[in-house]
């Protein structure tokens, strides 16, 4: 028996170093923590972290370069990254990019030569039909990615967008364009993009809208304001009256307020124009003009003027029509009024009638200051004193007053073409059912008639002996 007060021998084995593996939550990160050996242990080695990485079923992504590291250097009670995940490549989200001017930005248009034009505030996307309003990049997938583990972690992918197709719009079979289905304005309302065919100004046409140019139908809730102008490609109503102001559409134009032209604007409309009344304005209409009184104003129609209600008065100016003109009172009460009433003549016709005298005078004038230019300079061409610049300005001045010559030529053959035309017209009647005053002009055609006293009741007309009136029919 070994007696126990006798020393025994050490036993004691040194430990060897340690490894072990921490995964983060998401599984995309394995870390190592080493722990060091004892004197007498076994190091580190490239194996050790091996083992505690398999411990752990780390299978993608180990870092064999950091592990060699380690083995070499070893990064004590540290936790030392040694394995990494590829994370996912989650989808894009689809991308809607506007093709037109969505966002209202209302500011003036700045011009070529630097200054604003105050009235041009583009307060209209105009568009026309087939347009691309706006262009969707469609969402991706994404791609797969892998955690340590060697495990597929799948990608996100991106949320699709509905293309904001609005009233009058039409998608690509690819719904990746959405287009214009007519001309119009583009705008947004609730998040959709519309196109809208009738455009609506709330209140007055004014600083705060600038002028309006549209591809459709106006609607204006309020006034057109002196100097300001507006133009429709189809009708155009307007809820008030316009003032001293351009009103144009190719369509109808219908003016509940009236026309206060102050002998400036214009309104013209390409098919009928109903106004409540025409005071001191300049009217065109392709169709007929419908309205209750006209007073010292340009009006002229290719179709009918009829001057409605218990008043119809047209008194001063000129009225035009190639069909008929009927009114209740016309000319001066108490006053001789200069007033002409003119049918039976193409209005267009007629304008162009004045407008050629004109162009013919002026042409006159060009062409006399050309040929004096071209006797000066051909003087100094005899005199052998001409440069070369001063020949060349007679070879242009030559060559302009020639194209002036050609240039009048033309303009008295179709004065003459519009003669014959309008000494072969004029069918047309003025009725007046109540009366007519002294001082008016009827024109029919090519015959005048001016009335020295009143006629009531009465149809003037054209037959061979020239203006006849007739009892109202």
């Amino acid at each position: 028996m070994m007696d126990p007060h006798i020393e025994r021998p050490n036993t004691h084995i040194p430990a060897n170093a340690s490894a072990s593996v921490n995964v983060s939550p998401d599984g995309m990160r394995a870390e190592v923590f080493l722990t060091p050996p004892e004197p007498g242990g076994l190091p580190v080695t490239p194996e050790l972290i091996k083992i505690a990485l398999i411990n752990k079923k780390i299978a993608f992504g180990i870092d064999e370069e950091q592990v060699r590291r380690l083995s070499v250097n070893p990064i004590y009670h540290i936790a030392t990254l040694v394995a990494s995940g590829n994370p996912p490549v989650h989808g894009k989200n689809a991308v809607i990019t506007p093709v037109i001017r969505i966002e209202k930005d209302i500011r003036p248009k700045e011009l070529e030569d630097g200054s604003v034009d105050y009235k041009d505030l583009g307060i209209i996307t105009t568009v026309h039909k087939g347009d691309v309003l706006c262009e969707k990049t469609p969402p991706t997938q994404g791609e797969p990615g892998m955690n340590v583990y060697g495990s597929a972690v799948a990608a996100k992918p991106g949320k699709d967008a509905p293309l904001p197709a609005g009233k009058n719009t039409v998608m690509s079979d690819d719904k990746l364009q959405l287009f214009a289905a007519c001309d119009g304005h583009a705008d947004v309302v609730q998040r959709k993009i519309q196109v809208l065919n009738v455009f609506t100004v709330p209140a007055n046409v004014s600083h705060s809208t600038g002028n309006i140019n549209f591809l459709g139908h106006v609607q204006v809730n309020g006034s057109v304001l002196n100097g300001f102008k507006v133009e429709a490609t189809g009708n155009i109503t307007i809820e008030g009256t316009v003032e001293g102001a351009e009103v144009i559409a190719a369509g109808n134009v219908i003016i509940k307020g009236g026309v206060n032209g102050s002998g400036k604007g214009l309104v013209k409309a390409g098919g009928f124009i109903k106004v409540k009344y025409i005071q001191s304005g300049n009217v065109q209409a392709g169709g007929d003009i419908e309205t209750s009184f006209i007073l010292h104003s340009e009006v002229h129609c290719s179709g009918s003027v009829s001057l409605l209600g218990a008043k119809g008065t047209v008194v001063g100016g000129r009225v035009a029509a190639m069909k008929a003109i009927n009114a209740m009172l016309a000319g001066g009460r108490n006053s001789y009024v200069p007033t002409t009433l003119e049918v039976g003549n193409d209005p267009n016709t007629i304008n162009r009638s004045h407008e050629i005298p004109h162009e013919l005078e002026a042409n006159k004038r060009d062409a006399a200051a050309l040929l004096r230019a071209i006797n000066l300079l051909s003087e100094h061409k005899k005199a052998g004193r001409i440069t070369p610049d001063k020949l060349e300005a007679l070879q242009r001045a030559i060559s302009s007053y020639q194209s002036l010559a050609q240039n009048a030529a033309e303009l008295e053959e179709e004065m003459a073409a519009i003669q014959e035309v309008i000494s072969s017209s004029g069918f047309g009647s003025v009725n007046i059912s109540g009366t007519a005053y002294p001082g008016i002009t009827i024109v029919i055609g090519s015959e005048r008639l001016l009335l020295e006293s009143k006629h009531d009741h009465c149809s003037f007309i054209r037959d061979e002996q020239g203006i006849q009136f007739v009892p109202l029919r």
